[in-house]
């Protein structure tokens, strides 16, 4: 069997590792080459035929982790022609190591600023002992972490970081070292070395494992928190629909970031009430700052597809092993999944552009899909498409750094639906696929194998890393297969449970129509009935009827009627389908007449009445029914179709 070759007690790890030396092997872009560090990173996994275990994992400090410090965070200082987001964006990787790598209490950066903006401290860029003594009162912070981002020349900048006591003023842990820019973004390579260096001076003890992973970094962790720094900057200069689209990158890189999650809600609740900037003061210019969103729009969605890409690490075997060749088709399952926190943001400036109440004035009853009128270019977003396809080109490398395999696979999605004048754009369905590894030979494989994503519709990984293009990770694609289709069936299950429900709901109310025929045992021996019935309330209804009645029984009567108009109120206690059982109690009034020979006789009787029935299928109706006068009693017995509505 092919597992004779492969073990499958594999560990699972997603590395992003830098590389210079992949190259291509021929001219239609095959991969191969070594894994070497470098700027330019390279998206990759590890993984195996049959399924494979979770990474190691523990804690990532001893002892107490430093739980009895309170640390305020700021902003470091930028000097120079730093980039505006670049102070907010080392802030926000430093309250996210620190968060994960160490027991210290945080500030809140959203109190922080709010703090710090209501006490007018910093007023001049630069924060005094005085202000440090302030936001120490007024944050319970004993420690203060801040310091300075300066341009050099070049692309070299110096990064100087200090953690300061807030009672004494005494400095407790000092960072500094120059850098790139590409070693501040990417994995935050220098902010994770200096979180290292810092903790270890306050007294924090990483281990081994805690250690590495934080100086490993997570690419997709960086990203976020760029995205959440370029909002921030972007929002406090005004410019919401900037702010709007990088908070959803960050939440599309980190959907566990709060924080953007926190600022993307507040702001979609401001676009989408219909107001883009406090600064629009009359229609001509309301229009043209939706025409500028809308060009906004359109060229971050060119430039990040709201879809992500998930590859499943488990390999597995398609088809039969050629023992002949020794070889066989290894299989990777990789699925192209519409972003929510996409589409989501694209539907806010679409609710807000209806709730102005002028989209279809201002001619953009087609956008975000079609041209507005008149026409003007570079606001249809996905320049018009509806459906979307990704060339992923993927390698498979062994233990020996030897590719073992170069296959694609196109993902195409189904068109998006969208009409002139709709409010909702609907996202298309996950599309699920297989890369195909053909003839793969058995000596080639090792316990390993580094499933490499090589290219996106021709963009490098380096490229879709550096650029933030589109979201790429592993995931189990078989177990949320499954998952799906079990929630496929509890959805189902709930569905028939609601069904049943309304249909007991509806059973309980009985509204009906009908007639039937029927005797009462004496005058009137042949009894036909209309009736009706009605229910204000649940579990019971009234019945109102007429009885038509001939033939006394009388040899001596010639002719005989009877016209008996009566209300009943009945209790109903339905069946689970079609029908149920009913009794209750009412009253009539009957007018008749007998004709002798010489003479009509009228009567006039008024009587009390308890009913009993059964309904059939919805539609047959037995029941029972005493009469009394109080004087005397009489019967009916009757069996009729009824129509209920």
């Amino acid at each position: 069997m092919w597992r004779l070759f492969m073990k499958t007690n594999l560990h699972i790890f997603l590395l992003i590792l830098a590389s210079t030396a992949f190259q291509a092997c021929s001219s239609t872009g095959a991969f191969m080459g070594t894994i070497i560090a470098a700027d330019g990173t390279v998206i990759f996994a590890r993984g195996a035929i049959g399924g494979l275990e979770a990474a190691p994992s523990g804690p990532m400090y001893t002892g107490d982790g430093g739980g009895n410090i309170r640390l305020a965070v700021l902003a470091p200082q930028a000097q120079g022609e730093a980039p505006g987001y670049l102070p907010l964006y080392i802030q926000g990787l430093l309250n996210n190591n620190f968060n994960k790598f160490s027991a210290i209490n945080l500030i809140d950066r959203q109190n922080l600023d709010r703090i710090i903006s209501e006490q007018n401290l910093a007023a001049n860029g630069r924060y005094s002992d005085n202000d440090f003594v302030r936001i120490g009162n007024l944050t319970n912070a004993n420690y203060f972490l801040f310091g300075t981002i300066q341009k050099l020349s070049g692309d070299r900048y110096s990064l100087q970081l200090s953690v300061t006591d807030s009672s004494t003023g005494i400095r407790r842990a000092n960072f500094m070292r120059d850098c790139t820019l590409a070693q501040l973004e990417g994995r935050g390579a220098l902010i994770n070395e200096a979180t290292a260096e810092l903790l270890a001076q306050l007294g924090v003890q990483l281990t081994e494992t805690g250690l590495q992973t934080l100086l490993a970094g997570n690419t997709s962790t960086a990203r976020a928190e760029a995205g959440l720094a370029r909002g921030i900057t972007a929002q406090a200069g005004g410019s919401e629909i900037e702010a709007l689209f990088n908070y959803t990158q960050a939440i599309t890189f980190d959907p566990s970031q709060i924080e953007a999650l926190s600022r993307l809600n507040t702001l979609s609740t401001t676009i989408s009430g219909g107001t883009i900037s406090q600064k629009i003061v009359n229609d001509i210019q309301a229009r043209d700052s939706w025409l500028e969103a809308f060009k906004e729009t359109a060229r971050f969605f060119n430039e990040h597809p709201p879809f992500e890409i998930i590859f499943d690490p488990n390999l597995i075997q398609i088809g039969q092993t050629d023992y002949a060749r020794r070889t066989a088709n290894i299989g990777m399952r990789i699925a192209l999944d519409p972003s929510q926190a996409g589409f989501d943001a694209l539907n806010a400036l679409l609710e807000g552009l209806e709730k102005t109440g002028r989209r279809s004035i201002w001619g953009f009853s087609g956008w975000p899909l079609m041209d507005v009128s008149p026409r003007t270019s570079g606001t249809v977003v996905f320049g018009g498409r509806r459906s979307f396809s990704y060339k992923v080109d993927v390698a498979l490398v062994n233990e020996k750094n030897k590719t073992i395999g170069n296959s694609s696979v196109t993902l195409t999605t189904e068109a998006i639906k969208f009409s002139a004048g709709n409010i909702w754009i609907t996202p298309p369905s996950s599309v699920e696929g297989i890369v195909n590894f053909p003839n793969v030979k058995a000596e080639d494989l090792t316990d390993t194998l580094t499933i490499v994503i090589v290219a996106v519709n021709g963009i490098s990984s380096q490229n879709i890393n550096a650029s933030g293009y589109m979201k790429i990770e592993t995931g189990e694609l078989e177990s949320r297969e499954r998952e799906r289709e079990a929630a496929q069936q509890r959805q189902q299950a709930q569905r028939e449970r609601e069904a049943a429900l309304r249909r007991q709901q509806e059973a309980a109310n009985f509204w009906s129509i009908g007639v039937s025929a029927g005797t009462s045992f004496a005058a009137p021996w042949v009894i036909g009935t209309i009736r009706g019935t009605i229910a204000p309330f649940k579990y019971s209804f009234f019945e109102l009827g007429l009885d038509y009645g001939m033939i006394s029984g009388n040899a001596e009567v010639e002719f005989y009627y009877s016209i008996y108009p009566y209300i009943h109120y009945n209790l109903f206690m339905p069946f689970s389908q079609y029908g149920g059982l009913y009794a209750g109690v009412g009253d009539g009034y009957m007018l008749a007449e007998y004709t002798f020979p010489e003479e009509k006789i009228s009567v006039h009787i008024f009587a009390f009445e308890g009913t009993t029935g059964i309904i059939l299928w919805n539609m047959l109706d037995i029941s029972y029914t005493w009469r009394t006068t109080l004087k005397s009693a009489s019967n009916k017995l009757s069996i009729g179709y009824i129509y209920r509505f």
